[in-house]
């Protein structure tokens, strides 16, 4: 195919029940200018790269870029970024929706902006008692990380080829679900400002099964020392060291909510999270509680 306007990345491992809502989505989408899809698929054992095989087949738009020898979604994200032939990519997730007009909002934003994001809606795709357990997402600009920079969303990003090259590419060795706010502390210190395009919006599909929120609330826990004293090498506030200290007491106030499928998701989450910090704080050197 022509070198297309915009190339839409999605890094995939084992998203075999989500990724046809995905792909349809995309490939119903309008714009005048011209765009791909590349499905980036990371070693999955379900059905995940038949799916890919099977849309390429059917849509010359479709295209399946294997991710091997690595795991992680930053190795995966960046494996599908360097295989774009535009200079324009746009990243979003196999488990998520983009809404109508995603394509066209990220395509014709990054003809004038090096970065850009969109709202993340979490009430499309999740029952309600879900996302209270999660809290509201803003919809009318970017989320602030601890209130100081404003933050792409690596699921909902649009980056031009040169700046994500100039920046450095997403890190591929932090450990713990940081890999979004550690590059955007990086676009700040370069002064790369991140816009806001209300079009670019995409439905987030929240984790609903105890283990997974458990397991998920880890990984980001085990972020959180790193990225605060990524946040005072930049000259920027880290949080207070004991911030958490009123999520651990709730750890303990909401066990008796374990009997509802709400108390067991909030339970999940924050308990994953503490734990999850206790980890990084080992594994980073800095102790955050």
């Amino acid at each position: 195919m022509s070198t297309p306007d915009l190339s839409v990345v999605i890094p995939c491992r084992n998203v075999a029940t989500t990724l046809r809502e995905e792909l349809d989505a995309l490939l119903s989408q309008v714009w005048t200018g011209t765009f791909e899809v590349i499905i980036v698929d990371n070693e999955s054992t379900d059905t995940t790269a038949e799916i890919a095989h099977e849309y390429a087949a059917s849509d010359p738009r479709v295209r399946l870029v294997e991710a091997r020898g690595r795991s992680g979604v930053n190795f995966v994200r960046n494996v599908g970024i360097a295989s774009a032939l535009s200079d324009h990519v746009a990243v979003c997730d196999g488990d998520d929706i983009v809404c109508p007009g995603w394509v066209a909002a990220m395509g014709d934003a990054l003809r004038d902006h090096p970065v850009v994001t969109g709202p993340v809606n979490a009430d499309i795709l999740n029952p309600a008692w879900l996302v209270r357990t999660r809290g509201i997402l803003p919809m009318d600009a970017p989320r602030l990380l601890f209130g100081q920079v404003p933050i792409a969303p690596g699921g909902n990003v649009g980056l031009q080829r040169d700046t994500w090259e100039r920046i450095g590419r997403y890190s591929e060795t932090i450990i713990g679900a940081v890999d979004d706010a550690e590059f955007c502390i990086r676009l700040w210190e370069q002064h790369v400002p991140i816009y806001f395009a209300p079009g670019a919006e995409i439905a987030y599909r929240y984790r609903a099964e105890p283990r997974s929120l458990w397991r998920h609330g880890r990984f980001y826990g085990r972020g959180r020392p790193y990225i605060s004293r990524r946040l005072a090498q930049a000259g920027l506030q880290p949080p207070s060291r004991f911030a958490g200290w009123r999520s651990w007491l709730l750890v303990i106030a909401w066990l008796p909510r374990l009997a509802t499928s709400e108390g067991r998701a909030s339970w999940c989450w924050v308990a994953g999270s503490r734990l999850g910090t206790l980890e990084g704080s080992f594994i980073h050197r800095t102790l955050y509680l």
